[in-house]
């Protein structure tokens, strides 16, 4: 069984697979969402740690910018926190049907489409989610932004321009209410101080007192948020 070695990124704790091959050089190489490390058997693990903290700008980049491909539907998704079982059934039209904690996709026969069909979903349920709720948390804050609009950014799950206009990653409409609150409030905030003072945190604070916490949450569950889409 190969050894797995961990590297912290700012969207989380990320695997590194390790693999052990008869060769002279160390490799790097990051496909659908996962970081390999073919190295000679006589490597130390903790050295291959240290070139892994040494190479953590180029892992972080390329890791982000790769696509995750996978041919499984997933046990679950979740939905503002809740966990949501996808199911397919025959039906010649596109769609999916929410029952219960069930989701019911039909009119996709192979597992690449059925990912499609439920991040368009998922994608949906953003667009009328997260727009109406920076709204509210907008009047409540004083901290008004001129447009609100969704990204597809990888590995960002959030923005905020000079202009006043505030992108939020479609992908937070799976996590919970208190988590996708606190990069909403993070991004209103950037409307006073475009960038990461300790008058930014204080305002951030003032409106959300346990965003530490709630950052904490978004950095060791991103892998499973960026899993669909």
């Amino acid at each position: 069984m190969p050894d797995v070695l961990h590297l912290t990124l700012p969207e989380g704790r990320v695997p590194v697979r390790v693999s052990r091959k008869a060769r002279t050089r160390i490799s790097l190489r990051i496909a659908n969402g996962e970081v390999k490390l073919a190295a000679p058997p006589g490597v130390p693990l903790a050295e291959l740690q240290r070139i892994l903290e040494l190479r953590r700008d180029w892992i972080a980049q390329q890791w982000r910018a790769a696509p995750i491909v996978s041919e499984a539907l997933p046990e679950r998704v979740s939905l503002f926190g809740q966990a949501l079982r996808p199911a397919p059934y025959e039906g010649k039209r596109r769609s999916v049907r929410r029952d219960g904690d069930t989701l019911w996709l039909a009119g996709a026969i192979e597992p690449a489409e059925q990912r499609a069909l439920l991040a368009q979903w998922l994608a949906r349920e953003a667009a009328l989610y997260l727009p109406a709720r920076t709204a509210a948390l907008a009047r409540h804050t004083g901290l008004i932004p001129r447009e609100v609009k969704l990204a597809n950014a990888r590995g960002r799950w959030g923005s905020c321009s000079s202009a006043g206009v505030v992108r939020l990653n479609w992908r937070l409409v799976q996590a919970p209410v208190a988590i996708s609150d606190y990069v909403i409030v993070h991004e209103l905030a950037h409307l006073q101080h475009m960038n990461h003072s300790a008058a930014f945190w204080a305002l951030v604070g003032q409106h959300c007192p346990e965003w530490q916490a709630r950052r904490d949450w978004l950095k060791q569950h991103s892998a499973e948020l960026f899993e669909i889409g």
